[in-house]
Formats: structure tokens, sequence, C-alpha cells
């Protein structure tokens, strides 16, 4: 990790996985918020890396003070966003609106999906906001 007053950089392998929960919609991640306003003093952006193992999901749930961009680095998953749901594969970029119920899972049994993502313009989750709105069931299932 190295910072300054104009610089901030650190390894993914430096930053501990977040202690997300199950019971909050956070299902089988490896979230790192690489890029937040405790460690890097940012206050317009929140950077993160999620891994997604087979069956791990991050279920239906709405930031209502940021907008959310992720980007689809490998492996192939599915988001979700109202009602619909979309793959996902490596390579692909998505923006949810503030505020907008969405989710996002790894549709592949034997292969992990990483994403990488930002909240703005806010400098954390918490400042983002998280509602957790339920499960990702069979309904929202569908991908187009």
């Amino acid at each position: 990790m190295t910072s300054s007053a104009k610089h901030f950089q650190i390894h993914v392998d430096d930053m501990k996985p977040a202690p997300v929960l199950k019971k909050d919609g956070w299902l089988k991640m490896d979230i790192r918020f690489l890029i937040n306003k405790d460690n890097a003093g940012a206050t317009e952006a929140c950077f993160w890396r999620t891994v997604f193992p087979p069956g791990g999901a991050h279920e239906r749930h709405t930031h209502p003070a940021a907008a959310e961009i992720l980007y689809v680095v490998r492996g192939r998953g599915a988001a979700g966003n109202g009602e619909d749901e979309y793959e996902a594969p490596a390579g692909t970029a998505i923006y949810v609106p503030k505020g907008s119920t969405h989710w996002f899972r790894n549709l592949d049994s034997k292969q992990e999906v990483e994403i990488v993502g930002v909240y703005a313009p806010v400098g954390s989750l918490d400042d983002a906001g998280y509602i957790y709105v339920g499960e990702i069931t069979d309904e929202f299932r569908r991908v187009h």
C-alpha cells in the first residue's frame, strides 16, 4: 500500500475480504473495497473487486445514494436490474442507476466470475447505502 496527498495504490492481496453476510444477500462472495474514503480519502468514488465462486451471488439489493458501474473481468455471470436478467460474460460493462434494484450471480458451475466496479459519487458502501431487497428467486432467474 502506498499513499500520499496525490497518490494512493493498493494491491488486491493487501486488502482483506469485507465481512459481508449471507443473511444480507452476499452469497459466497469475496469482495474487497480497494479504493475508498477510509484508505485513500476518496469521497467521490468507491472502487471494489469481487470474485464469485460457483454458486456465488449478490442477491437483489439497491443503493439509494449511488449509481454503480460493473465490469466482468473473467467468467460468465448474470446481471439483473428491476425484473430483467441478462447474461454478462467477460468483457461486459453494466451501469446501474441510483436506487435501482439489481443483482449479480455466477452462471458457471465450474469457474469463478471476477468483476470490478465503482459506486459513485460516494466514497464507501455505507455512503452508497445498502438495502437488501430479497433472494434471486426463480421468477428473476430468466437470462435474456
